[in-house]
Formats: C-alpha cells, structure tokens, sequence
C-alpha cells in the first residue's frame, strides 16, 4: 500500500534528499535553540534586575552623600566599585560575624583610593615619654561612658582629610577640660592641622595626637568657632591661635598591649589610640562590635570615650571622625582583647594632662 501511494509521485532525487535533510537539521536547532533560550530567560532576567536594583541604590547612595562624577566613564567605574565592594558586605553579613558592613560613603573607593585620602600616615610610633603614673582603681568598674557625663562633643568629619590624630587630640582635650571644671567646648581640629607642622605634624597628610599635645601645651587651643574647620590644610591663622580658650600642662603616654590598665586610663579621661583604618571592617562598617578583620598596621587615631566589659565580646567605645552618617551615630564598638589588641588599638595610648 505504502508502495503503491508513493508510486503516484516522482521519487525525490539525491540532491532533494540533502536539502530535506539540511532543513531538518536546522529545524531541530532551532528547537533546541528555542528551549535553550527559555531555560536561560528566568536567571538573565534576574540578572538585569539584580543590577538594575543595584544601580537604584548607587544612585542613593550618590544623593545622600552628594556624590557626583566627572562623565560617564566615572560613574561607571564607580558604579563597578560599589557593587564590588557592596557584594563583599552581603557575602560578610551571612558569616554571623560580629559586627555588620554595609554602604557608607567610602563603598565607591577601592581600599588603595581610601587609603591615600584618609590613612596616608604610616605611624613610626616615637619611644614613650611621660608614662602614666597612678591609676583610678577600675578593678570594680564594669562599664564606663563619657558621653553620658557630658564630657564629649559631637562627632566630627574630616571630609578628604587625612588629619584623624587632629580630631582625636581635640577631643582628648575637650574631655579633660571639662572634667577638670571647665564648660565643655569643641576645641578646632583646623588650627592643629594648619599651625602645628613645627610639632611634626603633617596637616592632611597625618600627624599624631601626641605631636598635637605639644603643640596645645605651647599655644592652648582655641574653639571650632573661632577657627571653624575646612577639610583642608591652610596657612596658620595666627590671630585666632591668639585666643585659646583651653590649655593643658603635659601628656602622657601608657603601657602598650594593657588593656585593663587602658580601662584604668579610660575612668579618669577619654584617651586617644591609633587603630589601622584602611580595611573593609572600617571602610564599610555600619554596626556591631568588630572583633576580627582588622590588622595592626596603624594608620589613623581616633578616642576612646568608654567600654562595656560585661558584654559578650566586650568592647571599647571609640568615637571617630568620619561624621555623624556612619557607623554608629559616628562612633563604633571595637572588641577588647590582649596584645596589640583589634586593629591595633592598644599600642599607643595618649592623653592630655592638667
């Protein structure tokens, strides 16, 4: 029957065979192709959202810090960084790790771009001088704060400074200032950064809070007000360096890697510590206690103003001076350990004396 139905019609030549057979090929291809491109659909569709997402965030992240780029071959660039460094912060807070990363206004540098601009100094921490004598007992004190007794200004930013050892010493002799009976005053970073380079200081490009001390020792310090702050290092008005309205008498430096005597130091006074800055646990830190990630390579000082030592970990209250924005309210928790301690925080401990 099949024979006799095919009879009624030419047999199909040779090169009709190929071509039919080409077609057929092709047809199965283009099935094959057809589900292949189906299958892929949902994750490129989740892609682009994904980055889309992402991209609506960066131009948040831009608005709330008054970021603006040169071209579109900036923002691009920068858009790649965040996502980079963003992703690394979402990967992090999946580890249960202490402390939390997230976006801040440093999430669109690379670390080296940081670096350069915030911890330029590499510390050559100079021999200890003046090392603290008797200290208050704090065997029995669990936990102190000196925001909460008036004794610390409000946080403060250094914008594209690299002059933190400015901010940490000002403060350090707020602090004293007022517990010594005076009213509390925020003292002026700018007249360290521009008038103290004779001390050895650097203006934005480092400087200690020890050189800083000398400098108040010899010349007071006068206020924010009357030498308000600029974020960069300009000739030493020496008008209103004429008009201190705060002076001390000496510092003093402490024992390195003691960190129960650093809580002794902590009772009498807010002390200022160098710490290393220039890694993701700072750049990117938005919460918690850092406890690991951090190395003692110090680039930046900041203040310690308390510590919690019943907590679990317990941790040092450390005021910085990237603004109110980030962090905690411009402060962050720092694990409290032997040694050279979480980013190097017990190695130079400094104060101001009256």
């Amino acid at each position: 029957m099949d024979k006799l139905y095919f009879s009624d019609k030419p047999e199909p030549s040779n090169k009709k065979k190929i071509v039919l057979c080409a077609l057929g090929v092709v047809a199965l291809v283009g099935v094959v192709a057809a589900f292949a491109t189906l299958s892929s659909t949902p994750s490129t569709n989740y892609t682009l959202q994904q980055f889309a997402i992402e991209e609506q965030e960066f131009q948040g992240f831009m608005a709330k810090y008054n970021k603006a780029y040169a071209n579109e071959e900036e923002y691009q660039a920068r858009l790649k960084i965040f996502r980079d460094n963003y992703a690394y912060a979402r990967v992090h807070n999946t580890l249960g790790r202490s402390y939390r990363l997230g976006i801040t206004q440093f999430i669109d540098m690379t670390q080296e771009e940081f670096s350069s601009i915030y911890a330029p100094y590499k510390y050559q921490l100079p021999e200890r001088k003046n090392l603290s004598g008797n200290l208050k007992n704090a065997t029995n004190v669990t936990s102190w704060d000196w925001r909460a007794k008036g004794a610390v200004t409000p946080v403060g930013n250094q914008l594209q400074c690299g002059d933190g050892y400015a901010f940490a010493a000002a403060g350090a002799v707020e602090g004293i200032w007022f517990i010594t009976n005076h009213t509390l005053v925020a003292l002026s970073e700018q007249e360290i950064v521009d008038c103290s380079t004779r001390f050895g200081n650097e203006g934005c490009n480092g400087g200690l809070p020890t050189n800083s001390f000398q400098f108040a020792m010899a010349h007071g310090l006068t206020s924010n007000t009357n030498y308000p702050y600029k974020g960069t290092k300009g000739k030493c008005t020496t008008k209103a360096q004429n008009q201190p309205v705060a002076n001390i008498i000496s510092y003093q430096t402490a024992e390195a890697n003691a960190p129960n005597n650093l809580m002794g130091l902590v009772v009498q006074q807010p002390i200022t510590v160098v710490v290393q800055s220039n890694q993701a646990a700072w750049r990117m830190y938005t919460g918690g206690i850092i406890s690991q990630d951090c190395g003692t390579d110090v680039d930046h000082s900041v203040l310690i103003v308390g510590f919690d030592n019943t907590n679990n970990p317990p941790y040092w209250i450390v005021k910085n001076s990237y603004g109110p924005s980030w962090g905690e309210s411009g402060y962050l928790r720092i694990a409290i350990t032997s040694g050279e301690g979480v980013c190097g925080i017990n190695l130079y401990p400094a104060y101001p004396v009256r």
